[in-house]
């Protein structure tokens, strides 16, 4: 039986107003943690869990375009997923459409 939360990729699942520069909104995309975030105006989106021990980031700090895995300290760069600490990590990045009604779209590739 489905989570009646979980969005799949034919679903909207938020609207652009929903994902605030400096916060960050989770959401559930084909059985997928996805982590939203608004940087400087455009929305992007990438896996909710952190690639070191696939912790949840959704008590990650966020500070400007910085997010940091509280778990080991593990850092991020919004901008683009590269990892800050340490270089070699990187967050996979999911692609976002916004129709002109401004409902969020997250495709999660098969």
């Amino acid at each position: 039986m489905s989570n009646p939360t979980e969005k799949t990729a034919d679903q909207p699942v938020c609207h652009r107003d929903d994902v605030w520069e400096g916060d960050k909104v989770f959401v559930d995309v084909d059985g997928v943690s996805i982590l939203l975030v608004n940087v400087n105006g455009t929305i992007l989106a990438y896996q909710g869990w952190c690639p070191h021990q696939a912790q949840s980031l959704e008590d990650a700090d966020l500070d400007g375009c910085r997010l940091t895995c509280t778990a080991h300290l593990w850092e991020f760069d919004l901008t683009d997923g590269k990892g800050i600490n340490p270089k070699t990590s990187r967050l996979r990045q999911f692609p976002v459409q916004i129709d002109e009604d401004g409902n969020v779209y997250v495709r999660i590739p098969k």
